[in-house]
């Protein structure tokens, strides 16, 4: 592994020792392009980076930083994307940003924290587009891949209104875990009339879906980034994003619990006290790191459903490995930025900023995911 200063590899991966941020690693290699691997703790960014396939071939350093604005703006000054993938991003993922402002980074990550997004598109967007860098947290599977359906809609003549549904696969990780369950006091947000408003709390939702015979129980799993990446859409204008878990009712039942727990038990305490019992929540459901994916069983499917006055659409994304998809998305958009392929500055999904075809094409090319046209 060659020593260099780390403003001569353009692109930073922090939190890369988790499971995700090794996975953008192995992608970044995939596009042979030199990084950073940074994060909190030295020892186990080396051992991450030791179980990262082909790293052996990946121009690459590692650099420990303590998590403040200042110390990660000096790490970042110099490179030009930030792939951020430190979560709970509710904890740890705005300093991640000011950082990224004060160097002058574009920023990415992988949040599906809708509570967080939101936020961060108010206080940061404006900034970021005079600065002519890209903003894109939720460049991710269960966001990104959604969107690629519900862009086709919405490029369909007289598409007003969308209903989508992600039907995901596989274990969550420690990360996802914990921001699962913190997600369980978060107010969720769906698209109507150009607005955003609340979905209704602690209700289930019966989706039947076209590849099991069974409904399949869904949750707005805490709303998506869709609803904020439409607002002002100069078409649609209705937007609702249901997730479940493919054929797996259990987990949803969980996930369902934690809402009524945290309202019952947990919404009266300190933001002390809260913030204990839902890591240590966490921790009894996902402590550690579950295996790799395997492409033949974790597979996913996404559906956008758009309508109009006159018609209505339907378009499928059939893919698999949500995980690896995750780390694809990122180095895919890195490398885009790169390029100076991005066609917007600010706030932005990934198919805004790139193009939705732009973003299927990348996992098409990897074997990660098919569009079908149903309807």
């Amino acid at each position: 592994m060659e020593t260099q200063m780390p403003n001569k590899r353009p692109v930073i991966v922090y939190g890369a020792s988790g499971y995700t941020g090794r996975l953008i690693c192995e992608f970044l290699r995939e596009y042979r392009i030199p990084f950073i691997a940074a994060g909190r703790n030295q020892a186990r960014l080396e051992t991450a980076m030791e179980k990262v396939p082909g790293i052996e071939t990946a121009d690459y350093e590692i650099r420990e930083v303590d998590h403040t604005v200042d110390a990660l703006a000096g790490l970042f000054d110099g490179a030009q994307v930030v792939c951020n993938s430190v979560g709970p991003f509710e904890l740890y993922g705005e300093t991640v940003i000011q950082a990224c402002l004060k160097a002058g980074t574009h920023y990415l990550d992988t949040t599906g924290e809708q509570h967080f997004v939101l936020p961060v598109k108010e206080k940061f967007s404006d900034d970021f587009q005079k600065a002519g860098l890209l903003l894109a947290p939720s460049t991710a599977y269960m966001h990104a891949t959604l969107d690629i359906a519900v862009s086709f809609a919405a490029a369909e003549h007289g598409i007003t209104t969308i209903n989508a549904h992600c039907a995901a696969a596989g274990v969550p990780t420690y990360g996802s875990t914990q921001t699962v369950v913190r997600s369980a006091r978060a107010q969720e947000f769906f698209l109507k009339d150009r607005k955003l408003q609340p979905w209704a709390r602690g209700k289930k939702y019966e989706v039947q879906l076209p590849l099991w015979g069974e409904p399949q129980l869904s949750l707005p799993w805490t709303g998506t980034a869709l609803p904020i990446w439409y607002e002002g859409h100069r078409q649609i204008e209705n937007l609702k994003a249901l997730v479940c878990f493919a054929d797996n009712r259990s987990i949803m039942e969980q996930v369902f619990g934690l809402i009524s727990m945290y309202d019952e038990q947990i919404s009266d305490k300190s933001a002390e006290e809260q913030e204990a019992i839902l890591t240590q929540l966490g921790e009894s459901i996902q402590n550690g790191m579950p295996p790799r994916e395997n492409r033949q069983v974790h597979r996913n499917f996404d559906r956008a459903v758009g309508f109009g006055p006159r018609r209505h659409v339907e378009y499928r994304v059939h893919s698999t490995a949500s995980y690896q998809q995750t780390g694809l998305l990122q180095a895919f958009a890195a490398n885009q930025l790169l390029a100076d392929a991005n066609m917007v500055s600010g706030f932005a999904s990934p198919c805004q900023a790139f193009g939705h075809e732009a973003v299927l094409s990348a996992l098409e090319d990897y074997g990660y995911a098919h569009l079908e046209k149903a309807i």
